[in-house]
């Protein structure tokens, strides 16, 4: 049975319905514990179980993981999702297929900010590793706005222009960001600002994960919350407003939430691309067009694919790693060409 075929029958059966939502809950899971699991020096998931519930027989072992993978696993996927969440958001909110947080230049604003943050040293104020990810939002927030208001013609934002506006711009911070880069690296430890640049674990610990976690935990419950006025946005704004839909309002808070969520995961993990693109086009095969249904779906599709491309990239070519952006553009680039391939014979939207 094909995945669309699949979506068809999930209006249909309860049952179905739930077997879905379970099967994406343990396809999370099994990413997150071979996340944990595996690498270098391989745990036995038993052995993972046990240190997990404080019954470690091997002090070192419950060292890898407390204090290498489970931190690293958790901000990967939690990055994921936040890239996820918000790729499906801004397709909602643009009406826009390709739209994602890295097509449309608001990860390289985010990365931006955060990386001016680490140049004026604003980690070592009372705000501590806060200030990445706050810096990171003011820039993905003014990218968004400057993005959105050039491709913006009599009121409307066409594909084209869209797409044209966030790689210019996109491609314009990213050049900044890596001349910042490179007058850094006396302060900066180049191996993790570079990976960081690429996309991948270069702030992590437990203070990277709870650094990031109040930002994107914050901008995903709120997308969540305005999954019903984005399906009504999807009849158009002034059919919105006829309906009673604040459209400003849910515009305001959609773009915010979605580059809160955006900048919690850039902040700490890099640019990463095409997550939140392949993971809404994902959840929309398998649960269906409706946003309450696609935004949880792609938030646990994006937290799982995620972490499956960060166990690549430290397990395909050891010790090295591979930088995430690598990754996951093998998949997220022919995907980018299939999508374009079928917008412009107006399948999609």
């Amino acid at each position: 049975m094909s995945l669309r075929a699949l979506s068809l029958v999930f209006h249909r059966s309860r049952t179905v319905r739930i077997g879905l939502w379970a099967g994406l809950g343990l396809l999370l899971g099994v990413s997150l514990a071979m996340g944990v699991a595996l690498g270098p020096v391989p745990i036995p998931i038993a052995e993972v179980g046990r240190i997990l519930v404080g019954e470690a027989r091997d002090p070192a072992l419950a060292a890898i993981v407390w204090e290498v993978r489970l931190p690293r696993v958790l901000l990967i996927a939690l990055a994921g999702a936040a890239l996820a969440g918000a790729g499906a958001a801004y397709q909602g909110l643009f009406r826009n297929p390709l739209a994602d947080p890295y097509l449309i230049g608001v990860a390289a604003g985010a990365n931006l900010g955060a990386l001016m943050a680490v140049a004026l040293n604003l980690s070592a104020t009372a705000f501590g590793l806060m200030a990445l990810p706050m810096a990171a939002f003011l820039g993905g927030l003014l990218t968004v706005g400057l993005v959105y208001r050039l491709a913006r013609i009599g009121g409307v934002v066409p594909l084209t222009t869209l797409l044209l506006a966030g790689v210019a711009v996109g491609a314009l911070l990213n050049a900044i960001s890596l001349g910042l880069l490179m007058a850094m690296v006396g302060r900066v430890a180049p191996h993790r600002a570079w990976i960081w640049m690429l996309g991948g674990y270069a702030l992590g610990g437990w203070p990277a994960l709870r650094g990031a976690l109040p930002y994107i935990g914050i901008g995903l419950g709120l997308l969540l919350l305005l999954g019903r006025p984005l399906d009504v946005l999807q009849f158009g704004e002034e059919q919105a407003l006829q309906l009673g839909l604040p459209v400003e309002r849910v515009k305001r808070l959609a773009i915010g939430a979605a580059t809160l969520a955006t900048a919690g995961a850039v902040a700490f993990t890099g640019i990463i691309g095409f997550v939140g693109l392949i993971a809404p086009h994902l959840a929309r095969l398998i649960v269906g067009p409706r946003y309450p249904r696609v935004l949880p779906a792609a938030i646990l599709l994006g937290a799982s694919l995620l972490t499956l491309a960060d166990l690549l990239s430290r397990t395909l070519l050891p010790p090295q790693e591979i930088p995430l952006t690598i990754l996951t553009a093998f998949l997220g680039g022919p995907f980018f060409l299939y999508l374009l391939g079928h917008t412009r014979r107006g399948v999609f939207f």
